[in-house]
Order: structure tokens, then sequence, then C-alpha cells
């Protein structure tokens, strides 16, 4: 009788997807001694080599291959059994991990501060990063979820993910509200010589950037710091082009009221998408999937931005 367990079906398919022992450990949170055993012993029970181990990673034989795509489809019932006995004693447990940019931050902390209220048994981890290391995260395993911006070429490029859009957006430029800009409805390229500009460090903001053709614009500071962007903006000493969801999610730029923002004239009216992102070799737990529908109730009640219309 076979003695394997639904952990050991869950240590091949993390395997399979990092390619290396090493990395599969440190995201099951196990030594490497402990998996590798595991593994063996596996392998010993079935009498069958599931994977090739060289320097180079562990990759799958062919029967491993198979035997860990039936893996997938198992863990994925599992999880559904589990979500549904949840379902009938209404409580719910598991973890929510999740990876934002910093704009949804104020947003994802108090839907995660009323979900650890209603199901105290759930524990979660919050990560703040670029889109390129959410993207990375999530692809790695090391995030269930990442709340990104992104466009179709992204959709078609990482193949190995789910998107899902929860709003519709755009590139604009906040402005304070003393500034002359502010009497335009919308900003052109022309509009921006000898303006200083502060970014956000986002490899979708420096490739928006890149569509401008003027010689030189004064970009005088990219950061990763909201608090220096919004103090840049109240104070006029810089004007800020970004997503505009940033602007009706970020708790502290939604609510100040020393800037506006404004639309790009077109050509530079391109739209984004703000969404989800998970991979598609994961199904979504039910805690996950409560806490991405309260996420979304919250975005779509969350104040109207400072626009000039």
């Amino acid at each position: 009788m076979l003695l394997m367990n639904i952990e050991q079906l869950k240590y091949i398919v993390v395997i399979a997807r990092t390619g290396s022992l090493k990395q599969a450990a440190d995201e099951l949170h196990l030594t490497l001694p402990a998996l590798s055993q595991s593994i063996k012993s596996l392998e010993g029970e079935l009498n069958i080599t599931l994977f090739h181990r060289s320097r180079r990673g562990s990759v799958p034989t062919e029967e491993g291959h198979k035997l860990i795509e039936k893996a997938k489809y198992v863990l994925l019932a599992y999880q559904d059994f589990i979500d549904e006995a949840e379902a009938y004693t209404n409580t719910m447990s598991g973890e929510i991990r999740v990876a934002t940019y910093p704009g949804p931050m104020g947003i994802l902390v108090e839907v995660i501060s009323k979900l650890k209220m209603d199901f105290p048994d759930i524990k979660t981890a919050v990560y703040e990063n670029s889109t390129e290391a959410i993207i990375k995260k999530v692809q790695d395993g090391e995030v269930d979820v990442g709340l990104i911006t992104y466009n179709e070429k992204e959709e078609h490029k990482y193949r190995t993910l789910i998107f899902n859009k929860l709003l519709d957006g755009h590139m604009v430029a906040a402005i304070n509200k003393n500034s002359q800009l502010t009497k335009y409805s919308q900003i052109t390229e022309e509009m921006l010589k000898g303006q200083p500009i502060i970014l956000y460090d986002d490899i979708y903001i420096s490739d928006f950037m890149k569509r401008f053709n003027l010689p030189a614009l004064d970009i005088r500071l990219i950061t990763n710091n909201i608090d220096t962007i919004k103090n840049s903006l109240e104070n006029n000493t810089a004007i800020n082009i970004g997503f505009d969801y940033a602007f009706k999610t970020d708790v502290g730029l939604s609510k100040s009221s020393e800037f506006v923002i404004v639309d790009f004239a077109p050509p530079l009216n391109n739209t984004y998408a703000f969404g989800y992102i998970y991979h598609k070799n994961n199904g979504l737990s039910r805690i996950i999937r409560e806490f991405i529908k309260r996420m979304s109730n919250k975005l779509r009640t969350n104040p109207p931005d400072k626009r000039i219309d």
C-alpha cells in the first residue's frame, strides 16, 4: 500500500516548477536534506525516478512529468475539498501572500485587516515591490497573488501567469493646483519642456517615458518612495507622471487636495489595466478568492479622482 501524502505531491510540483531542490526547499520552508529525503522516499515507494538531478538543477523524467501533471490536478481537487468543507462550517483558514506596488497598499491593508477580523485563523503576508519584482515573485511561487499594472504585451509574454483585470486606467500627469498647467484639460508633450518631473521607479512608467520625443526631459528624481512624490507635488517642486489609479488607491495621494491630475492628449493617452495575477499551475484558495472579491468591491467604491474635466 502506498503511503505518499499530499505534502509530497506539493513538493514534486514545486520542484518541477522551480527546477531546483534548493529553491523548492526555501519556498517550502524545509531544509534541503529533509526535502531530498522525502523525494527519495517517494521515488522508492513508487519505484520510479521522478527527477534527473544534476548541478544544473532537477528536471522531471518522462514518467515524472506525467505524474507531476496528475499531482497538480490532485492538489486542486484537494483544495476544492477543503474549500467545500469550510463552506459548510462558515470558517476559513489558510494563508494569503500578496505582493503589490505601493499605490493600493492602503486599501489592501484595510481589506486584509477586516478579513482577519472575520476569519482570525488566516495568516497574511504583504510585500511591496516594483511590477517586475511582483511578476517574478508570482512566477517563483513566493506569493499567491500579485497586484500590478499591465497591458496586452505582458499577457502574451508571461504565458505561465493568469491575468485578471480589476480596473482600466491610463497615464496621467499630477500637477500642483497652483501650476499654470492646471488651466489645460489635456497635457501635450511640448508642455513638459522645462518642467521638473519626479517618477515612481517602475518599468512600465519608464517605458511610457520613452515615448516622448523631447531631447531631454527634466527628470529630477526616480524613487520608490510615495511620500517623496507626494511632498514634491504639494510643494510644487515637480510634477509626477504615473498611473491614474495610483491616485485613487494610495491613501496619502487620494486624500491630498494640493494637486490635481490631468489626462495626456493623444497619442499619449494609452490605456493600461490594473489587476491581479497568479500562476496558472496554482488554483486560488477560498480565502484568496474572498480577499480578491473584497479588494474588487473596495476599488469600485473608492472615492473619485481629482481630475480636471
